[in-house]
């Protein structure tokens, strides 16, 4: 029993004096590889330094500086996801290494986590209180989170830190225009500029700046520059197309639209762009396939719905855009300006009970707006509550008198006969014919206030008016049953003529009114 206890006891010693030189060989080779590593990844030679790290961390796993290397190789093949899992590791096996923190930072924000860039841009700076790049990373992150003022005083720091920088700058002038500053953003797009010339993004930008001021001409000047150093931007594409249609080029600019669109399919703006450049130009039928093909895209924003609607509305579709209306109003219940446009459609596909509650809420929000109040008049009248309509009428004329119309008044006119008011009939009507002399339905209208009135020769006039100047053959026809039929009573109600007394002499021939001017 002793001696197997010392042969087992020497056994042991054996192994273990094997195992310390293998242990030691094993950290001279992961030591020889990593430089190999390295000196590959110096070249350039990515994969074959990846294939070295790796070996690397088979002989070494706590090895955080051959996790970072890797990472670095990995990205820069474009292999984010890798590089990613890398830089994780890396901090795993050394909390403090700074690199991995910051790389692993830029990629969260790359991937817009900008939270998670926070947290790795706030321990970089922990620990290397002047890491210019943290201090950059974590500005641009704090754009991304709308904290604007945090980005400037983090960018501020970075420009301190670094010898100047283009990008620097030109994330301190997004961080100022969305502080409402376009002087300081318009200064740091120009320092950019000045330090890089072919920085696509800040002419970009610069452009946006100009539209924004209303000065489209100088940003399709800047969007040209982007351009020219970028022919396939899609974004600098489609800004200088809206700024075109701005001026009034709409050819331009809906090439500048369909080319951005053939760049990127799913370019939402440019679509939705291009839709209200076609609508400009009253072109209905494609602004309506483009709407229809962004829904496609956005299946839940209530504002294209809206879009849509309008101009099915215009065509005269209003039962299509009642069903784009309702779709909004999932999205946006009971807002107003919606109401209204739903309200305008169920006028004309004749709900007009349906319409007034729709009207009624829309001009609760908006008193004021004319447009609301004679949609809501015209319904009225449809259901016979003329009081009701001309109150809005009238209301919709009072707002703004200078801009009334003659329509305006001919809708009051015309309510105002239906309510049997006829003196102010007659009144408003007049002022319709005095505004459009060719007016043919306001004469018919006063004609008929007239023939009420039992003014048969006033009406008569207006009638025979009337019928000169419509076009629409029902209405002439309308219009004359009505001539045909005052005339009628016109001569019923006419006295008899006075047998005329022969004078006695000369004088009494001259003090004598003439049969003539007693009939006229």
């Amino acid at each position: 029993m002793g001696s197997y206890r010392t042969s087992v006891l020497i056994l042991l010693i054996f192994v273990m004096a094997l195992m310390a030189p293998v242990s030691s060989r094993a950290a001279e080779n992961a030591k020889t590889l990593f430089s190999e590593a390295v000196e590959s990844h110096w070249k350039l030679e990515l994969d074959k330094a990846i294939q070295l790290y790796t070996r690397v961390l088979a002989l070494d796993v706590s090895n955080a500086q051959a996790y970072f290397n890797r990472g670095v190789a990995y990205r820069s093949k474009g292999d984010e996801n890798r590089a990613f899992a890398d830089f994780s590791q890396a901090i795993t096996k050394d909390p403090g290494l700074v690199d991995a923190l910051y790389g692993r930072g830029l990629i969260n924000l790359h991937r817009k986590a900008y939270d998670k860039a926070l947290e790795d841009t706030d321990r970089v700076i922990e620990l290397d209180a002047k890491h210019a790049g943290a201090y950059r990373v974590r500005g641009e992150a704090q754009i991304g989170l709308g904290n604007f003022e945090a980005a400037l005083a983090d960018l501020n720091e970075a420009l301190k830190l670094y010898s100047p920088d283009s990008e620097v700058y030109f994330l301190r002038a997004i961080a100022y225009q969305n502080k409402k500053n376009p002087d300081k953003a318009l200064a740091d797009l120009d320092k950019a500029l000045e330090l890089n010339p072919k920085h696509v993004g800040a002419w970009l930008k610069k452009g946006n700046l100009f539209v924004a001021e209303g000065k489209a001409k100088k940003a399709v000047e800047d969007y040209n520059r982007a351009i020219n150093l970028d022919p396939n931007n899609a974004e600098a594409l489609n800004n200088r197309g809206w700024a075109k249609a701005d001026l009034g080029n709409l050819d331009e600019a809906i090439a500048d639209l369909t080319r951005a669109l053939e760049l990127d399919r799913k370019f939402a703006l440019a679509l939705s762009n291009r839709a209200a450049v076609y609508r400009k130009m009253a072109r209905n039928d494609a602004a309506l396939t483009d709407y229809t093909r962004l829904l496609e895209l956005k299946n839940s924003d209530p504002a294209i719905y809206v879009a849509r609607g309008s101009i099915l509305l215009d065509m005269g579709r209003g039962k299509d855009a009642l069903e784009d209306f309702d779709r909004a109003l999932q999205y946006q219940p009971q807002e107003p300006s919606i109401l209204a446009l739903r309200g305008r459609a169920r006028v004309i596909t004749s709900r007009y009970k349906d319409a007034i509650e729709d009207l009624k809420v829309a001009l609760e929000a908006e008193p004021d707006n004319v447009e609301i109040l004679l949609n809501r008049g015209t319904a009225y009248e449809a259901v016979k509550s003329y009081k009701n309509a001309i109150n809005d009428f009238s209301r919709a004329i009072e707002i703004d008198p200078g801009s009334a119309t003659a329509e305006m008044y001919y809708n009051l006119g015309k309510n105002y006969i239906l309510d049997g008011d006829l003196d102010k009939a007659v009144t408003t009507l007049t002022k319709v014919v005095q505004m459009q002399p060719t007016h043919g339905l306001g004469y018919a209208n006063r004609g008929v206030a007239y023939k009420e009135q039992g003014e048969f020769a006033l009406a008569v006039d207006d009638f025979r008016k009337a019928q000169s100047l419509l076009k629409e053959q029902d209405r002439i026809a309308t219009v004359g049953r009505l001539l045909n039929e005052t005339e009628k009573r016109m001569r019923a109600s006419r006295p008899p003529a006075p047998v005329p007394v022969i004078p006695q002499n000369s004088q009494d021939a001259e003090t004598q009114p003439s049969t003539e001017r007693r009939l006229w």
